[in-house]
C-alpha cells in the first residue's frame, strides 16, 4: 500500500504586488488535517485526506517562468515585470489520502525470475481501487474551490477524471503492508506482536505490518510498534517460547 497523492496550483491575483522578501527558513509546508471524519456517509470513499500547502518566494531555476513566458507577449522590459509580478503569487495544494487494502495489491514468489544468488524475488501486483480514485477527485474539486473562494485563478490544463486526479503507485515513497497483521493466520502473515506466525522466532520491526496506510507518514508509527515487538520479543525469549 501507498500513501495517495494528489495536488493543484493557482495563481492568486491579491499577492502580485506584494514586497518581494526571504521565505527561506519558514518550513517546507503548512498542514489541514482532515475535516470530514463524521460526514462519509456523504461520500463515495472512506477514510481522508490532509491538505499541504506551498508558495512562497523560492530560489529561481531553470523554468523556474515557463509559464509566465507562454501567457506573456512580447520580450525585454514587458517581459521581464511580468516574470517579477507573477513572482511569489502562485499557491499549490498537494493532498496526501490513506490508501486501504485490496485483492489486486500484493505481492508473490515470481515463479520464473531469481536474483544472482538463484534467489526467486518478489513480484508486486499494483492497483489503486475506485476508494482511492474517488478520494483523489473530491480532494482535487475541493482545491479548486479553495482557489476559487481566494480569488485565484487555477493552472490550466487541470481536469477532474479519477485517472488523472491521482499520482503514481510509489510517488510518495511511504510504501507499507504485504506482511500485515491479523487475528487469523489464513488471513495475515503476522500477529498482534509483529510476529509471524509461520515462524516464531521472526518479527517484522518495518512497515510491512501495516493494515492499512494512513495519509501521515509512516516512520514514527513504525518505530512504535519496532519497539513494541521488541519488548515482546524479549518476553517470550526469557520463557523459553522462541
Amino acid at each position: 500500500m501507498d500513501t495517495v497523492g494528489f495536488s493543484m496550483s493557482a495563481m492568486v491575483p491579491a499577492l502580485s504586488g506584494m514586497p518581494h522578501y526571504n521565505t527561506d527558513g519558514y518550513g517546507s509546508h503548512l498542514y489541514v488535517p482532515w475535516w470530514m471524519w463524521d460526514k462519509h456517509k456523504d461520500l463515495n470513499f472512506p477514510r481522508g485526506y490532509h491538505i499541504e500547502v506551498g508558495g512562497g518566494y523560492g530560489m529561481p531555476g531553470v523554468g523556474s517562468f515557463t509559464g509566465v513566458v507562454n501567457r506573456t507577449e512580447g520580450y525585454g522590459v514587458r517581459m521581464k515585470q511580468a516574470i517579477r509580478d507573477e513572482y511569489g503569487t502562485s499557491v499549490g495544494l498537494s493532498g496526501r489520502g490513506e490508501m486501504i487494502p485490496n485483492e489486486d495489491s500484493y505481492c508473490e514468489i515470481d515463479p520464473d525470475m531469481k536474483d544472482k544468488f538463484g534467489i526467486p524475488v518478489l513480484r508486486f501486483h499494483w492497483k489503486w481501487s475506485d476508494h482511492e480514485l474517488n478520494q483523489a477527485v473530491h480532494a482535487r474539486k475541493t482545491f479548486a474551490a479553495l482557489f476559487e473562494a481566494m480569488g485565484g485563478t487555477v493552472r490550466p490544463g487541470q481536469d477532474f477524471e479519477p485517472a488523472n486526479s491521482i499520482q503514481n503507485p510509489g510517488y510518495i515513497i511511504h510504501e507499507v503492508g504485504g506482511a500485515i497483521i491479523g487475528d487469523d493466520p489464513k488471513k495475515s502473515v503476522c500477529n498482534q506482536w509483529n510476529q509471524t506466525w509461520d515462524v516464531k522466532n521472526l518479527f517484522l520491526t518495518d512497515g510491512a505490518p501495516f493494515a492499512s496506510n494512513a495519509d501521515k507518514n509512516p516512520t514514527l508509527t513504525i518505530m512504535a510498534l519496532a519497539w513494541r515487538a521488541c519488548d515482546r520479543l524479549v518476553e517470550e525469549a526469557k520463557k523459553g517460547n522462541l
